[in-house]
């Protein structure tokens, strides 16, 4: 059974698949079978990033029932030491309106997907879709710059996300789920608290549901006159609401050898493997690398 990362953030622009696709590139070099999933609804482009303009199947083909294994519409990529990339859909009425018993289907396709490491890039924003397949992987990470309203999207996109991992717990009928889904809050312990309030016992189901929610940041598009006070008060955005220290994947800083690559239909750790953003990208697959090899050997206990 494949480990699963999924790569999202508040909003677009921060580079996000631009991470994901670079990262699947790097962990497939390193030997791993890698599965990249294409989930960015109305941004599906992973495949351009590799040179792929079109393939024979796209999502689409498994979510309309064409295609009844998802493996069956992936395209492996031999340049890239055999990546198997699944093309996303784009915005469709289909995927933008993904009904549950579609959406369960999907999840457990990943989950049985011939792979090492499946990455799904969940795509930007807080919709619903985004929101459930970011919280069904065994890994989170969070893409984000310093920018104030990518912070701000960063923090919304991240409360959203701890609340809905908080209702996974409890059936969609639940009292509790109908209760918290009807109120605004600003930190975490407050919905415990709520949550206790409308039916006791619930508060300590919650918390156990968070216990392996740990989300990893990447920060992205880094300048060199961004000071560490951003960077600081990014994280204590985040402790504020979760009451955890955000744990950092890596830093990756401005490069321009990042557009010319894009504009090359080529991950930028292939067009120029000794420029800063590759070597910053590198780290960053040898720190996912070892939280995935941690997630690894707790599955096998």
């Amino acid at each position: 059974m494949p480990i699963i990362v999924s790569v999202g953030s508040g909003k677009g622009g921060t580079g996000k698949s631009l991470v994901a696709s670079n990262v699947a590139a790097i962990l497939s070099a390193k030997g791993e079978n890698v599965y990249l999933l294409d989930l960015d609804v109305g941004g599906a482009d992973a495949h351009v990033l590799y040179g792929l303009f079109k393939t024979e199947h796209t999502l689409t083909d498994f979510l309309s029932g064409r295609i009844s294994h998802l493996d069956e519409v992936a395209t492996t990529l031999q340049s890239f030491h055999g990546l198997k990339l699944i093309v996303g859909t784009g915005e469709t009425l289909r995927t933008a309106n993904m009904p549950y018993g579609t959406k369960k289907r999907l999840i457990k396709q990943i989950r049985h997907l011939s792979a090492d490491i499946v990455i799904v890039d969940v795509g930007a924003g807080t919709n619903l879709n985004t929101l459930d397949f970011f919280i069904a992987s065994d890994i989170q990470v969070c893409v984000s710059t310093l920018d104030p309203t990518s912070i701000l999207d960063f923090y919304r996109f991240l409360k959203l996300a701890t609340i809905r991992k908080v209702l996974s717990s409890f059936l969609a009928r639940d009292e509790v789920t109908k209760a918290i889904s009807q109120r605004d809050f600003q930190k975490i312990d407050e919905v415990l608290e709520f949550a206790d309030k409308v039916k006791p016992g619930a508060g300590e189901v919650a918390k156990r549901a968070l216990e392996d929610f740990t989300p990893a940041l990447i920060l992205n598009q880094v300048r060199s006159g961004n000071s560490a006070m951003d960077r600081i008060k990014l994280k204590h955005v985040v402790t504020r609401f979760l009451g955890i220290e955000l744990p950092e994947l890596g830093v990756i800083p401005w490069d321009e050898k990042v557009i010319e690559a894009i504009r090359s239909y080529m991950p930028v750790v292939e067009y120029a493997p000794e420029s800063k953003a590759s070597l910053a990208l590198r780290d960053v697959g040898r720190s996912l690398l070892a939280l995935i090899n941690k997630k690894r050997a707790e599955m096998e206990r």
